[in-house]
C-alpha cells in the first residue's frame, strides 16, 4: 500500500505529507527491488531513530493468541478485495493453513489489529505477504514450531525474524518494535512471543507487522531472499 494511502487512512494528509509520501513511495519501491550486487542478508543497521518507543517485553507467550476472526482496516476494504463483508470481516479467513501439505501455520500471528494489505502486485513489484495494522502495540507470535534462522535489523524490514519450520517452509516477521529474549538458532513453539508490532524500518511507515510465508531452499548468499513467497490466504485450511 503506498505511503499516501496509509497517511490518508490515519487522517494525516496535508500538502506537505502528500509531497513527502510521493518521495517515500519512490524510496520504498527501490527498496523492494534491491540490487543484485548487495549481500541481501548483510545490510548494516543505521543509527536508531530517537522517536522509536521502548520495546515492550512484558507480553507472555500465548498458544491461543491468534485471531479468531480477521477484519479489514477501515478504508482498506477496496484494496483488499471482494472477500470482505459490510462489517469489514474477511470472509475467507482461515485461522490455520497447511503449507507444502504438511506444515500447519497461523494465518494472522498477531494478538490484535486489522488487515491493511494483502499479497499481490504493489508499486510495480510484488507485495510478498500480509500487513496487519494496529494503532497500539500488540504481540507478534510464532506461526508454528520452528527454529530462528535470522534475527536482525534491515533498513527495509526493520527488526526482522525468519523462522524455519521444516519441509522447506519459512515465515518472516518484519518491523518488530524489538525482539524477545531469543537469538538465531533458538527453537520456538507455536504461539511463542517473538516481539511487538512496530515501525522500525528506515522510512516512515505506520505501526504494522509484515508477515510472509516462504518456501524453497535457503540461499548460500541471498539467504531468505532466495525463497519463494506464497500467498498464505490461498493455502488450504488446516484441520
Amino acid at each position: 500500500m503506498p505511503v499516501l494511502e496509509k497517511l490518508a487512512f490515519l487522517g494525516a494528509v496535508t500538502l506537505a505529507s502528500v509531497l513527502i509520501a510521493q518521495e517515500l513511495d519512490k524510496t520504498i519501491a527501490a527498496l523492494d527491488r534491491p540490487s543484485e550486487v548487495i549481500d541481501l542478508e548483510e545490510i548494516p543497521r543505521p543509527s536508531p531513530a530517537p522517536d522509536i518507543p521502548p520495546t515492550l517485553m512484558s507480553l507472555a507467550p500465548s498458544p491461543t493468541g491468534f485471531l479468531d476472526t480477521l477484519t479489514a482496516c477501515k478504508g482498506m476494504a477496496p484494496s483488499i478485495g471482494a472477500n470482505v463483508d459490510q462489517d469489514l470481516v474477511v470472509t475467507d479467513y482461515k485461522r490455520f493453513v497447511l503449507a507444502e501439505g504438511h506444515i500447519r501455520l497461523a494465518t494472522a500471528p498477531v494478538g490484535g489489529g486489522c488487515l491493511s494489505s494483502v499479497f499481490g502486485p504493489r508499486n510495480g513489484g510484488l507485495h510478498k505477504g500480509l500487513d496487519f495494522y494496529s494503532l497500539d502495540p500488540v504481540p507478534v507470535f510464532a506461526a508454528a514450531d520452528g527454529k530462528i534462522r535470522r534475527q536482525r535489523y534491515r533498513r527495509d524490514y526493520g527488526n526482522m525474524i525468519v523462522l524455519e519450520h521444516g519441509r522447506g517452509v519459512f515465515t518472516r516477521y518484519a518491523h518488530l518494535e524489538g525482539f524477545a529474549d531469543t537469538r538465531e538458532g533458538d527453537l520456538v513453539t507455536t504461539g511463542q512471543y517473538l516481539g511487538t508490532m512496530g515501525n522500525t524500518a528506515s522510512y516512515l511507515i505506520p505501526r504494522h507487522l509484515h508477515y510472509e510465508v516462504l518456501v524453497g531452499t535457503w540461499g548460500a548468499h541471498a539467504g531468505s531472499f532466495a525463497l519463494t513467497p506464497v500467498d498464505v490466504m490461498s493455502l488450504p485450511e488446516a484441520p
